[in-house]
């Protein structure tokens, strides 16, 4: 006999007792009489044809009433009869008893284990009912101590016995005394059983040993090859995935939608867009092109290979779409920054009468983040309210970042308070958001209170907290978290922190320690780094610091425009007029342009997009009526144009002109034409803002009495009363 497993729960009684057979007459009393009536036996009779003997036939109509049970009370009357009439010691009977109480849904476990002990010789068929039945109920020590118990008493498993058993392995080392008993009781060969053993070892990690009952398989069926595949695929091994599906096209195995799946969701995560073709040509070949799960995993594929407009076409040609499907195509059309197409087809799934879930509302809330659409992410906040959505840690994340993001940092707060739970990524997202509007001690005390909490802060919450520090211009507490990130949290400081410290560093007029700190970095900078330090040369007016930074990053990119500007602009701003245009005729000559700039407002749910001397807007003559008497009044209260911020050859005018076009300026008229006085205006802007607009905007705040949020590429700008809270460093 194998050895017995040593799995520690209460005994299981295996008994030869039979107490039930004398059960008192009460509980035969319930029996099914109508289906034991005289007029139901005789067509009972009738039906059994030559069966002359009465307990046959007794025999017959119980196991036929059997079949049609569908309830533990006409179980337990059927059992009675059985009882009464002495059937239930037939061992097929009784084993159909036990297997009606332990598999279906409206059977009982506790029933089928009380009947199942009463058995005097139970089959191997029985004890597999309990087995499985102990299996689906999600109760896997007692489906393994009923095997441990079940072998003690001389019943032996059979192929039908292991499946089971595999699945309820909650540890690696359960699995592996399984795969000793199951080699030998010689079913090790047995490939339904070889192909759940797979599935055990992968779903305890154990990939290597998954691979290696694999690799010994003599006689592989398609469902061994989606296993592993799925097993490579759930354990993010999808090259290896990958694999395994090409040799299994070269000994050409048939695939079936499981395994298709699997190679997809591989594809997926391998971002392997050649292979998931193939695969899409494979299902049209194989006519399963409406597969809803097949085809579902196909778009998915495709909106994380950026082939967004693939995606939408198995989208529009799906006959029935579950939810699923739309969060798929909302969420592929976020991740490739097609914000107001999510927010359109979300309007749509509405029409439909789809209603969404966290998914999609975590995907909406990251599209009104991206466009600044506060209003549409304050409908989308009450539309979960409405709809009774469950707010979790991820969309209650989704609702903080969008809120900070948006510059409604009180909301933001708000949201985090309401919280029951939070994780790393919850108070990464309001550190983060209170360190991009300038409350950079706020952000801290936050901080503090994380680690207070026992939360470890992890690379994100560290950029957060290093920008905060900038903010606040906390040089010296700036050094101490980004030397406690490796000391204390073991976390290596990214390019991202060495960016945070130059701009901590540049931020204070600390120069030459960030060009110091640059050099010793272990990696080479990037524009970013280069580029913050030049704007910290910018502000504090170090040429010659500037002029070594701007060689450097033309080296990194000599199309970048940004760089061209800030160069030309401290050119400017120190008198350099010689110096400012050789610059600007270099921009020419190699044909160099600055991005063009691109700002966006939402006035009442709508968000409109304007780029410099924009004249699609239907409001336009209002807005450029608005625009003059803007600059009109500016001007009077003492603004005056920085025209170092024109690169091209204009005269005076010209170049005023120009400036004052510039998008975030249309969008600050268009919003004061659009909202009530006092109202406050949100603008996003795709650029830097140049340090002419943001003169200007300092000067509207307080000319015209209105708080102005400006969130550029960088940081949030909070005007108010003609200052900024980026205190003219950005």
């Amino acid at each position: 006999m194998a050895a017995f497993l040593s799995f520690h729960c209460h005994s299981l009684p295996l008994s030869s007792e039979t107490p039930l057979v004398k059960s008192s007459s009460s509980t035969t009393t319930t029996t099914v009489s109508a289906a034991l009536s005289a007029t139901e036996s005789a067509a009972t009779t009738a039906k059994l044809g030559n069966i002359n003997n009465p307990i046959e036939i007794e025999t017959y109509t119980c196991l036929t009433l059997l079949e049609e049970c569908n309830t533990m009370s006409e179980l337990k009357q059927i059992h009675a009869q059985m009882l009464r009439n002495g059937l239930f010691f037939d061992e097929f009977a009784a084993a159909k008893i036990v297997s009606f109480s332990a598999l279906e849904d409206s059977g009982s476990l506790d029933y089928a284990l009380l009947v199942f002990t009463r058995i005097p010789n139970p089959t191997i068929f029985t004890c597999n009912s309990m087995i499985r039945g102990f299996t689906n109920k999600n109760l896997p020590k007692k489906a393994l101590h009923f095997y441990e118990h079940m072998i003690t008493h001389d019943l032996f498993p059979d192929r039908f016995t292991f499946p089971s058993l595999f699945k309820s392995c909650g540890s690696l080392d359960e699995g592996r005394m399984l795969h000793c008993h199951c080699t030998k009781f010689g079913f090790s060969c047995d490939c339904y059983v070889q192909n759940t053993l797979m599935k055990m070892y992968a779903s305890c990690g154990c990939l290597i040993s998954a691979r290696k009952v694999f690799d010994k398989m003599e006689n592989k069926n398609i469902v061994s090859w989606a296993t592993m595949i799925g097993a490579y695929a759930e354990w993010d091994q999808p090259i290896e995935a990958l694999k395994v599906f090409e040799r299994m096209e070269i000994e050409n195995v048939r695939p079936n939608e499981i395994s298709l799946v699997n190679v997809l969701t591989a594809c997926a995560r391998a971002r392997d867009l050649e292979v998931a073709k193939r695969v899409h040509g494979i299902i049209e070949d194989l006519g399963i092109g409406y597969h809803l799960v097949l085809m579902t995993a196909l778009m998915d594929v495709y909106c994380k290979c950026g082939c967004v407009s693939l995606a939408r076409e198995i989208f529009d040609e799906l006959p029935d779409k579950n939810l699923y499907c739309w969060n798929i195509m909302i969420k592929g059309y976020v991740e490739d920054s097609e914000y107001e197409a999510a927010l359109l087809l979300f309007r749509e799934m509405q029409l439909k009468g789809v209603k969404g879930d966290k998914v999609t509302m975590v995907s909406l809330l990251l599209s009104c983040t991206h466009l600044g659409a506060l209003e549409l992410g304050k409908w989308l906040h009450m539309h979960i309210e409405k709809m009774d959505i469950a707010v979790d840690v991820a969309l209650g994340t989704a609702l903080v970042d969008m809120y900070a993001k948006c510059g409604c940092i009180e909301s933001a707060l708000r949201v985090f308070q309401e919280m029951r739970e939070r994780d790393v990524m919850t108070w990464t997202a309001l550190i983060v958001g209170l360190a991009m509007t300038g409350q950079g001690e706020t952000a801290l005390d936050f901080f503090h209170e994380m680690q207070m909490s026992g939360l470890k802060p992890d690379a994100i919450t560290f950029v957060g907290v290093l920008a905060a520090c900038s903010h606040a211009g906390l040089v010296d507490e700036g050094i101490s978290h980004f030397n406690s990130m490796r000391n204390v949290y073991g976390i290596k400081p990214s390019i991202e922190h060495f960016g945070c410290m130059v701009d901590i560093l540049g931020r204070a007029g600390e120069i030459a320690k960030a060009e110091e700190l640059i050099k010793e970095m272990p990696m080479a900078p990037d524009i970013f780094v280069l580029g913050g330090l030049l704007g910290a040369c910018r502000i504090h007016g170090d040429l010659e610091a500037a002029e070594r930074t701007a060689k450097r990053l033309l080296e990194l990119d000599s199309e970048r425009g940004g760089t061209y500007v800030l160069l030309s602009n401290i050119y400017s701003s120190l008198g350099k007029w010689e110096e400012a245009k050789a610059i600007r005729d270099l921009m020419v000559k190699r044909k160099i342009k600055k991005p063009p700039g691109c700002s966006l407002i939402e006035i009442e749910g709508i968000v409109y997009e304007f780029t410099r001397g924009d004249l699609t807007n239907p409001h336009s003559s209002k807005i450029y009526e608005m625009l003059d008497d803007m600059i009109c009044r500016l001007k009077h209260a003492g603004y005056v144009p920085d025209k170092s911020e024109v690169l091209f050859d204009l005269d005076e005018e010209e170049k005023e002109n120009a400036i004052s076009l510039h998008s975030e300026k249309l969008a600050i008229a268009f919003g004061l034409i659009s909202t009530s006085p006092g109202t406050p205006i949100r603008v996003v802007k795709n650029l830097r803002v140049c340090g002419d607009c943001h003169t200007a905007t300092k000067f509207i705040s307080k000319v015209y009495n209105r708080e102005i949020i400006v969130r550029d590429r960088n940081r949030f700008h909070h005007f108010k009363d003609g200052y900024c809270s980026c205190k003219d460093f950005w």
